[in-house]
């Protein structure tokens, strides 16, 4: 009997353990959260050659749910998460539409696996949508890892965009100083691109809605909202390794071209390389985005304004160009507009 009595003690020691183990171990694994709040209204900006249009932007409103405390802004607001690399992220936009009656905005992020839920918000109201990112560094193929990302609404049939609801994510891996969990990745100097570009007769209509998209005909062609020689350079020393974070807001494939080095093009879409090439220039499809890193050489830049860094399709004019047969002939400005910037020291 006393042996009977001690195993038995044995196996209720052994099963307590077991469960105090299980319960342990089946804790509700902690996340990191993140919560960014936008306003999508409108508002106006000033383009090169002081014209003024009317656009519909996103703005981070001082007070959540107020867009009365927010600022449109063309492209909206750069915006930042960084994986943790003990925990998985919770990120949770909430959107307010502040745009005029009668027009509901998607929100949308190309490539991020939100979770199930509404994606549309009419006037008035606040949407919220969340998504979560994995530990950092992540695996192969992880669903919204580390990369670059475009964000905005395509409401109004594709108008929304193009009045200016769109901007950069930026997803970071929890190692400081790579676009991605790769050090092959690794940079000195970070250059976020969303290029787009502007209609002043969309944006500046009584009623977008009634504007015929057909006949839509960019002439201003913008970096960061900005056409040359508004545009920002971008500052780098001899050996620094650039990353050009590029994003295509506008509705035509855009090839970016770099004169006087190469880019190391290493991810498409948020999405690595297997095989990462070397470029002069490449082509951006309308809705994607690329990462590239260009080494600065030591043999110095091909002009004294640094290395150019342009629009290969030519959109390096702003506002509408003259007819070469009448005085003075186009096109205007005379020393370069558009998309177009520099790497320089």
């Amino acid at each position: 009997m006393r042996a009977i009595a001690v195993t038995k003690s044995k196996v209720l020691l052994v099963l307590a353990m077991i469960a105090a183990g299980l319960m342990y171990g089946g804790s509700t694994a902690s996340a990191a959260t993140t919560t960014i709040n936008l306003c999508a209204l409108p508002g106006t900006v000033t383009l090169t050659g002081a014209v003024t249009v009317n656009i519909w932007g996103f703005g981070i409103p001082t007070t959540p749910g107020d867009c009365s405390t927010a600022t449109a802004s063309l492209p909206g607001p750069q915006l930042d998460v960084t994986l943790s690399a003990t925990e998985t992220t919770t990120v949770t936009f909430n959107v307010t539409n502040a745009l005029p009656a009668g027009h509901s905005i998607t929100f949308e992020i190309p490539g991020i696996t939100f979770d199930a839920g509404a994606a549309d918000v009419d006037p008035g109201a606040t949407l919220s949508r969340s998504f979560t990112a994995p530990i950092s560094p992540s695996a192969s193929g992880a669903a919204n890892a580390a990369g670059t990302y475009l964000y905005g609404s395509g409401g109004d049939g594709g108008r929304q965009q193009a009045m200016g609801l769109y901007g950069a994510l930026i997803v970071r891996p929890s190692t400081a100083g790579q676009a991605y969990e790769s050090s092959t990745t690794a940079y000195d100097v970070e250059a976020p691109l969303v290029l787009s570009a502007v209609d002043p007769a969309l944006n500046n209509a009584a009623d977008p809605m009634a504007f015929d998209m057909y006949t839509y005909r960019a002439t201003y062609w913008l970096i960061n909202g900005k056409a040359y020689p508004d545009t920002a350079g971008i500052t780098a020393a001899v050996g620094d390794r650039v990353l050009l974070r590029y994003l295509n807001a506008g509705y035509d494939n855009t090839t970016m071209m770099l004169l006087g080095m190469h880019e190391h093009v290493v991810a498409k879409d948020a999405w690595p390389l297997n095989n990462a090439y070397d470029a002069i220039a490449d082509t951006i499809p309308a809705g994607g985005t690329e990462d590239a890193i260009a080494t600065v050489p030591d043999g110095g830049a091909p002009g004294s304004g640094g290395f150019p860094l342009f629009n290969r399709q030519l959109h390096l004019t702003n506002g509408d160009q003259a007819d070469p047969s009448l005085t003075p002939p186009g096109p205007t400005p005379p020393a370069g507009g558009g998309m177009l910037t520099f790497i320089h020291p």
